[in-house]
């Protein structure tokens, strides 16, 4: 369908990566940010775009939008939660699809996306926008509806309030961050407990999104998650659990513990990515180990959930 010389599927389909990865840095969640991506299609499909100049401006407003309205009902759903919650990890592949790439190109880390939930749905959108996807305060203020210097002070306050709540703003050394969860993957395969305890901080966020029960994993292995390497705990060949890994100063700071049985369904979901494959080609080639990993109730440091 066309308008006025506008390919409404073509112009959707150029845009489709940068709004999933949007909705994905809103929501937390790739299946609610696709949910909402389709939700954007629909309008658009509807839409009468005669006066629409710029399709990609148009369907960011839309899709920041929906998500703003989206975020408001899941926090309310999140905060009546017994556990805790974490967002969905989005796992890099490596051999990336056009989604993928848009979301390296608006990288913020796990523990950021994390911190992030402490945000209200509009300052949330202002900082994404602006942070990760080079939005200028004129853009951010036609999407939010409000001032540019208004959209600047929301963006100004976000970061302070992150900041204070210890947000990583910026990455560690990728080099170094490798080296240490190396380490940490090394010792949790030995069960080294004493190892593991010298690789955290002296006061380490220690944080899962289930109740971590007792569990045996029979691999440990790196994989990439949002970016920076992590590991995954793995058990006859499915994923048991994520453990996102952030680090400074030579030391772990935090760990979060994915077990949530929807996060993890929706990981295994994707195991037919090459990059997922080439993880299972790397596990066949090693040995079982002698002992398995377990993850249980007592687990070197303080878990909350």
């Amino acid at each position: 369908m066309t308008e006025q010389g506008i390919d409404k599927a073509s112009a959707f389909e150029a845009a489709r990566a940068r709004l999933v990865a949007l909705a994905y840095r809103m929501l937390g969640s790739r299946a609610e940010a696709e949910d909402v991506v389709q939700d954007v299609w629909l309008k658009w499909h509807l839409a009468d775009t005669r006066q629409v100049r710029t399709p990609l401006a148009w369907l960011t407003t839309i899709t920041a939008r929906l998500a703003i309205d989206r975020l408001r009902h899941l926090q309310r759903e999140r905060n009546a939660r017994a556990a805790g919650w974490l967002p969905e990890p989005w796992l890099d592949e490596l051999a990336p699809s056009a989604e993928e790439l848009a979301l390296r190109s608006a990288e913020m880390s796990y523990g950021l996306m994390l911190l992030l939930e402490r945000l209200k749905p509009d300052e949330r959108a202002a900082f994404v926008l602006h942070e990760a996807f080079d939005c200028d305060y004129a853009e951010i203020a036609r999407i939010l509806q409000r001032t540019p210097a208004a959209c600047r002070q929301i963006v100004h306050r976000a970061k302070t309030r992150l900041q204070r709540e210890g947000a990583p703003l910026q990455r560690p050394d990728p080099a170094a961050h490798a080296r240490l969860v190396e380490r940490l993957r090394a010792a949790l395969e030995t069960q080294d407990r004493a190892g593991l305890v010298r690789l955290f901080s002296d006061a380490p966020e220690i944080v899962s999104d289930a109740p971590v029960h007792a569990m045996c994993a029979t691999h440990a292995e790196l994989l990439s998650i949002d970016g920076m390497l992590g590991i995954a705990l793995l058990n006859q060949g499915e994923i048991a659990a994520l453990l996102d890994v952030s680090t400074s100063g030579g030391r772990i700071v935090a760990l979060r513990i994915v077990t949530h049985a929807a996060h993890l369904q929706s990981v295994q979901h994707r195991y037919g990515l090459p990059a997922v494959v080439c993880l299972l080609n790397t596990i066949r080639m090693r040995k079982p180990l002698s002992t398995s990993v377990t993850v249980c109730s007592d687990f070197p440091v303080d878990v909350d959930a």
